[in-house]
């Protein structure tokens, strides 16, 4: 990945002025793929820290909140870039090793996000940008929820708010490539464990993640 920075940086010092008379702006308006590389991601545990439990209310049926070890994440995205904004549907997964009273656990996130992105100084090369959008994750413990003698993966279901600032730099008008820093919340208020009921989760339980984020994309 830092290989492939390099190269696009490197493009992007040597590409043609020319380009810069092309139409209105440096990048080309219309949809586009994007894959997103973000190093080192895991939740800060808050909730997630290895020592908490989920207890059924008047029940026996109880979920494990194992820590998180860090992961490289990669997220694919498709959207459609306007002249100052995009717009972005995008999946992500991740698998985890994780620790509950320092007995080993894994654990599995996923979510879809749908982001907004609003980009400054169009007419040039490198554009700085803010992005904002809502995520729905999922994380699932492999055998996280007991019910005696049972056993069984332990599924949590929430919502959450993404955050992004950096700069997006294009080598040409179909090519870009951004780095930035992510940053987002997360609410998880539903459960659903061995017994397969979907629980509320009262108090609702939050997580927040941040890391860099490096994301190549061509535009059709």
């Amino acid at each position: 990945m830092i290989r492939f920075v390099a190269v696009a940086l490197l493009v992007l010092a040597f590409a043609s002025p020319a380009w810069s008379q092309a139409d209105s702006g440096f990048a080309k308006e219309g949809g586009f793929a994007a894959v997103s590389f973000l190093p080192g991601f895991t939740f800060d545990g808050v909730t997630f820290d290895g020592q908490t439990i989920y207890k059924q209310e008047d029940g026996d049926e109880f979920a494990i909140l194992p820590r998180l070890d860090t992961r490289n994440l990669i997220r694919l995205t498709l959207g459609y870039r306007y002249r100052r904004a995009s717009i972005e549907l995008s999946y992500e997964r991740t698998r985890h090793t994780g620790t509950f009273l320092d007995a080993p656990s894994q654990a599995t996130f996923q979510a879809v996000n749908l982001d907004g992105r609003l980009f400054f100084l169009t007419r040039s090369r490198v554009q700085p940008h803010l992005l904002l959008g809502a995520s729905l994750p999922f994380f699932k413990v492999t055998d996280g929820s007991v019910l005696d003698p049972d056993v069984g993966d332990a599924t949590f279901k929430g919502y959450g708010v993404n955050s992004e600032a950096g700069v997006t730099m294009y080598a040409h008008r179909r090519f870009g490539v951004s780095v930035g820093y992510n940053y987002r919340f997360l609410w998880f208020d539903r459960m659903t464990g061995v017994s397969k009921t979907n629980f509320k989760l009262r108090p609702r339980f939050h997580e927040t993640s941040g890391t860099i984020v490096v994301t190549s994309h061509i535009i059709f």
